[in-house]
């Protein structure tokens, strides 16, 4: 009986230990900040959170027009992409993909915004189109300068960046290495 006892309490000390990381997972997960649903929500949460966004900004020894016309062309040509892999390590192999898109907007006659978003299945409720990874404002400072800055997500998409100055400067037209461009992810590009 003792025995029983004893194997009883330990039962019960366990499923009031998993009680417990199972409840602090739901509050944990009720405090977590939901994805920017929109380019002013990006911007915003620059302000309210800047460990999860970096910013940089950049002038650009050329007019608006160009450097917002080279932006948008090589956006739309390299960033309308799918990431796809087989997951092999499921019992079922799914693949798995990753949709990128582009899109950009004059929003007045001197400045402009190109976005890219991921779409991509998460348990979070995401924007039509998918999450706002990356977000460049392009604004005139003079008749021959531009302004370019980069909000992106914290890890994963310098080489993003990098292309979309490189552009906007006019010194290169390359494709970027996406965040998981590597061996065992196949890249489909929408737009060549």
């Amino acid at each position: 009986m003792l025995n029983f006892c004893s194997c009883l309490q330990t039962m019960v000390s366990r499923m009031k230990k998993r009680l417990i990381l199972i409840s602090l997972g739901f509050l944990t997960g009720c405090a977590v900040t939901p994805p920017p649903m929109s380019v002013e929500e990006l911007r915003a949460e620059v302000r309210s959170n800047p460990s999860r966004i970096q910013v940089e900004e950049y002038e650009v020894e050329r007019p608006f027009l160009p450097a917002f016309n080279a932006v948008q062309t090589n956006a739309e040509r390299c960033f309308e992409v799918t990431l796809s892999k087989i997951q092999e390590n499921t019992p079922d192999a799914r693949p798995e993909s990753l949709r990128y898109r582009a899109e950009s907007f004059m929003t007045s006659e001197t400045e402009g915004e190109t976005f890219l978003q991921l779409d991509k299945k998460a348990a979070q409720r995401m924007p039509e189109g998918g999450y706002y990874v990356l977000l460049a404002d392009i604004e005139a400072i003079s008749a021959k300068k531009t302004r370019v800055t980069v909000y992106r997500a914290m890890r994963g998409y310098d080489t993003v960046n990098e292309s979309i100055v490189a552009w906007a400067q006019g010194k290169s037209d390359h494709c970027p290495k996406f965040p998981k461009d590597a061996q065992d992810w196949r890249l489909t590009n929408h737009n060549p």
